[in-house]
């Protein structure tokens, strides 16, 4: 339990924000993080009972969903008394794409109902015509009007999704999996439907019921699918902030998220989650930030980290940020953007699977039409030929075949994004697949973000006038705002000096005005001045070493140390056992990039490499038939990015760098990139095992429903189970152990 003034949530204009509008009020989604057993559960609905209506408690994910009268009963009293029980209430924030999913379950679910009662009651009445028993003139007719009556809801209204979507797809001039199901189920509704009324004939209302049973039983299968690899999605909306705390000289305020601000100091209260990226102030803090980076154990991060969006506080204090990004600059709202641009992306390899089985379709309405003439041909009569006709179509259906290759690639994307590696782009990983060498970028990359300002080398401080301090601090201003690995070397440097006009110099540096002097920093080589290097400079091998002119004059220095990765080693061994050609390519100096490339055991390596040289070195690898993989994080690494067949960026990176990539490392680790090649070859074999299995049945049962050997509610059975293979198949790479990584090797000093 804690003091926490809730009234916030009673104001109108934040109501928007996680609350969904219903008839007599609003209906609101709130986590429990103190829930763990059905007694809690109990607890819950009795803490909210008196002013509460249709109240639903989900013990698994800890939630209480609930409508409520603001009118009648204020939402802050319904949240302090869940408070005061001990639960821990957290107001989720509202997510209309999740509500439309969850009416569509529903619906989805109802469907099966009816289908699977309908199915059921018709092959009941069906059963004496299976086995040649004659009702009599009297029962006959009556067991016929049952079946249609009971066929129009289970046929027509239950599998309404596929007569809508096959009318959509003819009107927009396509052939897709829907138009033979379609008309499969049309065909033997509206033929039964007629025999019934001239009271004689096969009927198969039976064979129609079934189809749709069978198919809406895989669809909902494939929906679960495709649920749990949206959930990280659909978990990261609702870890967005509706308010926050800001901390205004000695007073503490509640805010609405849009009124803060960048510079503000806000609070956050145990069990919040941070409304902004931000510097942390004050006290360590412990978070929870497994939905951000895969990191499943509490991180610990010291006074000046940078602390993200929607990570949970988990210490026993409130702690303070200075905001530094707000909404859609936030890394959170970046990866949600990301992955919802990805769930809408189709890759290549889908979109093949898609033009096969639209061929396919118009192969097996073509069929279909061969099979009933060759059995009239045979004199079979109509009755046969329509048997024919119907099996073909029913058992050849293309649902497996257009299952094949998304449920694999949702399967296999889930699978990593619980690891922290985030897939941006469908086709990354049947692209990833295929690769044959890995491009590295040095600083950011194979070392830590963070680099160390190891020393300061003024050169003409009589000419400038200035001290190594306001050198430092100056700087520190061009860099201000910048995400690239030298900008941290600054960032406790700055002294606020007034900074105009700054603009990034791809591969050659930042310059712009600070306090009224014209100012350029950048690598030493691309200085626009001779600087010869100061017998008092102590430079190591794999030092970054940094120039500062001032006003066309050599003013500084700056020689920076970079930590590598801890996991840097390691995967790049994992790396070379799978056989894969590794380069380093960096913008940094010769002596430097050397270095590193000894240390990791990398053998190929180039130095001062300019964004244009890097994208020369991809071309003529990719030229020369390479499959690349690009690994970066700066600036200067998004044409090398968006040009590689898949590109990995880490965290930390620029948003232009990270909008290029097609995997996004969020763990700001490595040791993704061999998680991610052995999810992408598990699931290369799923695509080829489904579509295998999907070509290979209908191959098999195309025969025999042309032959007329095959019954139609027999192809109904098998069609379907076969799509549902296809799903568990998918489900079954998705469910397996992580690999390992290999063990830590030591970095060569």
């Amino acid at each position: 339990m804690t003091d926490r003034d809730w009234t916030v949530y009673d104001r109108a204009d934040l109501r928007g924000g996680f609350a969904r509008p219903r008839t007599g009020g609003y209906e609101v989604t709130v986590a429990l993080d103190g829930m763990h057993c059905a007694a809690c559960a109990a607890r819950a609905e009795k803490a909210v009972a008196a002013g509460a209506r249709e109240v639903a408690v989900n013990v698994a994910t800890r939630s209480l969903r609930f409508r409520y009268d603001p009118a009648a009963t204020p939402l802050s009293g319904l949240l302090a008394a869940l408070d005061r029980s001990g639960l821990e209430p957290r107001l989720l924030a509202s997510a209309d794409g999740a509500d439309r999913a969850r009416r569509a379950q529903r619906l989805s679910l109802a469907r099966i109902g009816v289908a699977t009662i309908c199915a059921m009651q018709v092959m009941m009445l069906a059963w004496p015509s299976y086995f040649g028993i004659d009702s009599g003139p009297d029962i006959e007719p009556l067991l016929r009007t049952a079946q249609l009556l009971l066929s129009i809801p289970g046929v027509l209204w239950a599998g309404w999704p596929f007569l809508s979507a096959a009318w959509r797809s003819l009107r927009d001039r396509q052939l897709d999996m829907n138009v033979p199901v379609a008309l499969a189920l049309l065909a033997a509704f509206i033929a039964s439907a007629v025999r019934t009324a001239l009271g004689s004939g096969e009927l198969y209302f039976d064979t129609a019921t079934m189809f749709v049973w069978f198919l809406l039983i895989g669809r909902q299968l494939e929906g679960r699918r495709r649920d749990k690899a949206s959930e990280h999605l659909r978990l990261l909306a609702s870890r967005r902030a509706l308010t926050a705390q800001r901390r205004v000289g000695p007073v503490v305020e509640t805010i609405a998220i849009d009124a803060l601000a960048i510079g503000d100091i806000a609070i956050v209260a145990p069990g919040d989650s941070l409304p902004a990226d931000g510097r942390l102030l004050d006290l360590p803090a412990e978070l929870d930030e497994a939905l951000l980076s895969g990191e499943s154990r509490p991180v610990l991060h010291a006074v000046g980290d940078r602390l993200l969006a929607g990570s949970l506080n988990l210490g026993s204090s409130a702690l303070a940020l200075r905001v530094e990004r707000l909404g859609d600059d936030t890394v959170l709202a970046q990866i949600a953007g990301l992955l919802d641009n990805a769930g809408r992306a189709k890759p290549r390899v889908q979109r093949i699977a898609d033009r096969i089985a639209a061929h396919f379709i118009a192969a097996v309405l073509a069929l279909a039409a061969v099979g009933a003439a060759l059995a009239l041909y045979r004199g079979a009569g109509g009755e046969a030929a329509f048997g024919i006709a119907l099996a073909v179509l029913v058992a050849s259906c293309p649902c497996a075949l257009s299952l094949a290759v998304p449920v694999a690639l949702a399967a296999g994307s889930a699978r990593l994004a619980k690891q922290g590696v985030l897939v941006a782009n469908g086709g990354a990983l049947s692209a990833l697949a295929g690769i044959d060498t890995v491009l590295f970028d040095k600083t950011g990359t194979l070392t830590r973000n963070a680099l160390l300002l190891r020393q300061v080398l003024p050169l003409a401080e009589a000419a400038t006038g200035l001290d190594a301090d306001t050198l430092t601090g100056i700087a520190a201003a061009l860099e201000r705002g910048s995400r690239h690995p030298i900008a941290s070397a600054f960032a406790d440097r700055d002294r606020g000096l007034p900074a105009q006009q700054v603009r990034q110099l791809p591969g050659a540096g930042i310059e712009g005005r600070v306090d009224g002097r014209a100012c350029w920093l950048g690598a030493l080589d691309a200085s626009p001045v001779a600087i010869a290097m100061p017998a008092a400079a102590e430079l190591r091998a794999d030092d970054t070493v940094i120039a500062l002119v001032v006003d066309g004059v050599a003013a500084a220095l700056f020689v920076l140390a970079a930590r590598v990765r801890e996991e840097s080693a390691t995967v790049v061994g994992d790396l070379e056992q799978r056989g894969l050609r590794l380069e380093l390519l960096s913008g940094d100096g010769a002596t430097a990039v050397a270095a590193m490339a000894a240390r990791l055991g990398i053998a190929r390596h180039a130095a001062r490499q300019t964004p244009a040289g890097k994208l020369a070195h991809l071309q003529a690898l990719q030229a020369a038939g390479h499959r690349v993989l690009a690994v970066g994080d700066g600036l200067n690494d998004a044409p090398l990015l968006a040009a590689a067949d898949v590109s990995a960026a880490m965290p930390n990176g620029a948003a232009l760098t990270q909008s290029r990539a097609d995997l996004l490392l969020l763990g700001d680790s490595l040791a993704g990139l061999p998680l991610a090649l052995s999810v992408a070859h598990d699931t290369r074999r799923r695509i080829r095992e489904n579509l295998g299995w999907a070509l290979g049945y209908n191959l098999l049962v195309l025969p025999l429903a042309m032959t007329g050997q095959l019954p139609p509610w027999l192809a109904a059975a098998g069609m379907s189970l076969s799509s549902l293979l296809v799903v568990l198949n998918a489900q079954r790479g998705s469910a397996g152990p992580t690999p390992p990584m290999p063990p830590m090797r030591p970095v060569l000093p």
